[in-house]
């Protein structure tokens, strides 16, 4: 087993081996074309691809459950909005509110396409963190000429928010553990009890910053001068071809969208 941020991860997974360039790339395509696609078929289809990938690729599917609260809160809350404040047009309104705004068929197609298009980015980005490790956001985007600066930033931030949904799960337990119900309440009780974990979580996070201050002063790290490198990762061919084929599907969605408007709203089979 191998620790990535987030998990201990088989070693024989495909993903673990990729080149670090590839593992940023996927991540970035993953939250481009959750944007770009707007179809709600589509992206029903890839939710259900990127599932799969997680059997395929050897990543417990167990993951997605520790974001399953936050996923919910997002919904209801994407729900809500389009609910109640909207007036997309369609061809049946359902009810009309005291305040002019008003649900029809096509507010429910549009708010699950938001909620879609939500999961693609969570369900896809759970995939990839869950086989990045921090070597793997340091050197992906010091081959990608990002300055060593700021690559170790971005793997810090990383970090640090691995340790922050760590905090998150310990200080939620805390509070079940002292009688607080997050379960079998409304979703103004449940946002309201939520809110409670904020400021644990905002010491926990000020006293961590304060502990990495010391750790980087004590090893004296400075980005002016030049560094060496321990691991070496040669970019195959294989590799470029990969990363040339991500690139084309960018392109191809695009066009696909704005010239043959296959993955415009709402597509088949609602047009």
């Amino acid at each position: 087993m191998i620790r990535t941020f987030f998990l201990y991860v088989e070693e024989d997974s495909p993903l673990i081996n990729i080149h670090p360039v590839l593992k940023i790339s996927l991540l970035l395509v993953v939250n481009i074309e959750a944007w770009i696609i707007e179809s709600p078929l589509v992206l029903t289809l890839i939710v259900v691809g990127l599932l799969i990938s997680f059997k395929v690729f050897k990543v417990p599917l167990s993951r997605i459950a520790k974001f399953l609260s936050f996923a919910v809160i997002i919904v209801q809350a994407v729900m809500l909005s389009y609910l109640l404040g909207s007036t997309i047009p369609g061809n049946i309104i359902l009810w009309v509110s005291p305040w002019d705004t008003y649900v029809s068929d096509m507010t429910l197609l549009y708010a699950f396409t938001m909620v879609l298009r939500f999961l693609v980015m969570l369900i896809g980005s759970t995939l990839i963190l869950a086989v990045m490790r921090d070597v793997d956001i340091t050197y992906g985007l010091v081959y990608m000429k990002v300055p060593f600066s700021i690559a170790f930033m971005a793997s810090l931030a990383f970090r640090m928010a691995s340790i922050f949904l760590n905090d998150y799960f310990k200080v939620k337990d805390a509070m079940v553990l002292r009688g607080t119900n997050f379960s079998s309440v409304n979703i103004f009780q449940k946002a309201r009890r939520y809110s409670k974990l904020a400021v644990p979580l905002m010491v926990l996070g000020v006293r961590r910053m304060i502990e990495l201050t010391y750790i980087l002063e004590v090893k004296c790290l400075n980005f002016k001068k030049k560094r060496t490198y321990l691991y070496r990762f040669p970019l195959r061919i294989s590799d470029k071809v990969i990363l040339l084929i991500v690139a084309f599907l960018i392109i191809l969605s695009i066009v696909a969208k704005v010239s043959l408007r296959i993955l415009s709203f709402p597509g088949w089979p609602f047009t």
